[in-house]
């Protein structure tokens, strides 16, 4: 979880340039989609929750499944 959050403050931080906070959103949103295995249910709840829409959309999707099993 702690490198997660080290990533929410890369991509929430005023001082990290636009570029790099888009690469670290458009990582999270690959790894979410095509490895979703990799995160824990509370991580997923926790990036479901994030201010940039795209995590929390591909975060939800994953909640879902996650409930359907």
């Amino acid at each position: 979880m702690s490198a997660l959050e080290a990533l929410h403050a890369v991509v929430t931080s005023e001082d990290s340039p636009q570029i790099i906070r888009d690469h670290v959103v458009d990582a999270l949103q690959f790894a979410l989609r095509n490895k979703p295995g990799f995160f824990t249910t509370k991580e997923v709840q926790w990036l479901a929750q994030w201010d940039d829409t795209r995590i929390p959309i591909a975060a939800t999707k994953i909640l879902k499944e996650m409930k359907t099993d």
